[in-house]
């Protein structure tokens, strides 16, 4: 399955954050997503092994985790998170808050995108994912947006005190922008790529 089709635009900035905390930033986005899938097949098969071994129906399973994952997401029984919610009464509203934060960013004047041809990922780490997480998208940009928080925090962490410390500095920004802007063009400044 193919995730953002036309890839994840992010500003500058975001990918400046990004840098500081990631040699790769999309490396690092995909290893999530796969570490992500495993965990949620692990969860899935964890779950439904005690329901396998109760249907008298079943007289084997695959030995292959991954063809044991396929045959419980097969089940009619077997619900993802977004069907499961839809069921309940009152139905839970589609969880979209990550993909409202991502949209509520003006993404203007320098950008950068990431995956510029989507995402690939096995429909396998879709399904064993959706499980669990109402929407796959919504949650590829919490995990990005987190980071880039982090990013952000890190930097400013580390180098604020050193501007305050140097004396060739009056003033720094008072905009997080403007302020990681500033560091990134100190000359001994290097994100993760550069290291």
């Amino acid at each position: 399955m193919k995730l953002f089709p036309n890839g994840i635009t992010i500003t500058q900035t975001e990918y400046t954050a990004l840098l500081h905390v990631e040699a790769d930033p999309e490396q690092w986005l995909k290893d999530a997503l796969v570490e992500k899938a495993k965990l949620r097949q692990e969860a899935l098969i964890n779950e439904w092994r005690p329901k396998l071994f109760a249907d008298q129906n079943l007289k084997e399973m695959p030995a292959d985790a991954c063809a044991l994952a396929q045959l419980i997401i097969a089940r009619p029984d077997c619900k993802s998170r977004a069907q499961a919610d839809a069921e309940c009464t009152p139905p839970e509203l589609p969880y979209s808050h990550n993909i409202a934060r991502f949209e509520a960013v003006s993404r203007t004047g320098a950008i950068v995108t990431l995956f510029s041809t989507g995402i690939d990922l096995p429909d396998l780490d879709c399904d064993c994912i959706r499980v669990y997480v109402q929407d796959l998208d919504d949650w590829v940009l919490g995990a990005l947006l987190g980071h880039i928080n982090r990013g952000k925090k890190k930097m400013i962490r580390e180098w604020q005190p050193k501007l305050f410390d140097d004396p060739s500095v009056s003033n720094i920004p008072a905009n997080e922008d403007q302020l990681i802007k500033m560091i990134v063009n100190l000359p001994d400044y290097k994100n993760q790529a550069e290291l």
